[in-house]
């Protein structure tokens, strides 16, 4: 037997076995998963993009996810989303009938994935040297099923469509891969315990003699400065702690994102009703603006009037988040008492109604 003959017999071999395991697999009900990831912990960055060019871009900043490289990301969704390509499973490719349809969907409905890896340049027995981000894979996220228990999806690399799902989730993933910069925003605004905090400075755009700033001297004492007139004043020290304590847990209610740019522009020129800065042990400052909102909701008083500005929420503009967003005054009134309270002469809280006023 000569040496043609040996190669041609173990070609043959070679394939009668492969040909076995693609046929043993479609018997078994199997396919070859190219979204699934085999391990998330090298995953540093994520970046999506849907047909109404909406895109975000998350990346790993050591523990904490961060969204477009500046503000926090809600890190449960990040889990969620990275748990999914850990368990995603596919349940069959879709019918050559309804192939062409489906094709037509994913053009102009779907989401483009990209995920990147922290990959070994060298991975050889066991040693790993010159680590670099790599992108690993790309897909395509399209609509549900009909029965809305599977989801459309598309390597970009492949022809080939199928149905995936994640097996004992009855329900579709489409909307774990969002485009939407308000699907992932942190709703925080403050998260600093009081230990943290070096300065807050209070100003009242409308009523200037209440503006103030705490300075911490450490041990619990403080300076609680008139911004009017820069004199020193005594204080209440359970109320100067009380209002320091809440910044550990300040959020907000809701991102505006389709608030047009000129009305955004208008806030951003106003004086604001009540600003609040927080400045830490690091020397770095945080910003809030807040701003009277309309009454949408025509909301009346006790005698049936409509009250003329929302009495339950507020514009704001915060440091750090690229659209304006709405607070509610039961939340922030907790770090924006006026001067009168910190200083013991008011018992109860007050909000106030005179500023600026602009249409959503």
């Amino acid at each position: 037997m000569n040496k043609k003959t040996i190669l041609i017999i173990l070609i043959s071999l070679i394939l009668i076995v492969l040909a076995y395991f693609a046929v043993s697999r479609q018997a078994n009900g199997t396919l070859e998963n190219d979204f699934l990831l085999n391990d998330s912990s090298n995953v540093e960055k994520i970046f999506m993009v849907n047909k109404q060019n909406q895109h975000i871009t998350l990346t790993k900043d050591g523990t904490i996810w961060k969204l477009d490289h500046k503000s926090d990301a809600i890190q449960e969704n990040v889990k969620i989303l990275l748990k999914t390509l850990l368990t995603i499973d596919i349940r069959r490719p879709v019918s050559k009938s309804a192939y062409n349809t489906v094709i037509k969907q994913l053009a102009t409905h779907s989401v483009k994935v990209e995920i990147y890896q922290r990959k070994a340049l060298i991975n050889f027995m066991g040693f790993h040297a010159f680590p670099r981000l790599k992108k690993t894979k790309v897909f395509y996220v399209g609509s549900p099923t009909r029965d809305l228990k599977g989801t459309i999806m598309k390597m970009a690399d492949s022809k080939d469509i199928y149905i995936t799902y994640i097996p004992g989730f009855n329900g579709y993933l489409s909307e774990r891969f969002s485009a939407d910069y308000s699907d992932w925003v942190n709703h925080r605004i403050f998260k600093t315990p009081l230990r943290s905090i070096v300065q807050v400075k209070v100003e009242f755009g409308q009523t200037p003699d209440q503006s103030y700033e705490i300075n911490s001297k450490g041990n619990r004492t403080f300076n609680v400065i008139s911004l009017q007139n820069k004199q020193r004043l005594a204080y209440d020290t359970s109320r100067v702690l009380e209002e320091l304590a809440a910044f550990r847990s300040i959020n907000y209610e809701a991102l505006l994102d389709n608030m047009s740019q000129s009305k955004i522009d208008s806030l951003d020129q106003a004086v604001p009703l009540r600003t609040v800065t927080l400045t830490t042990l690091d020397q770095k400052s945080h910003r809030v603006r807040m701003y009277l909102r309309p009454n949408f909701t025509k909301k009346p008083d006790l005698n049936g009037k409509l009250f003329p500005y929302d009495v339950d929420r507020m514009y704001a503009l915060v440091d750090g988040i690229k659209h304006p967003v709405s607070v509610q005054y039961f939340v922030v009134d907790n770090i924006s008492r006026p001067l009168k309270f910190i200083i013991g002469k008011q018992k109860s809280k007050e909000s106030q109604f005179k500023g600026f006023m602009v249409g959503k």
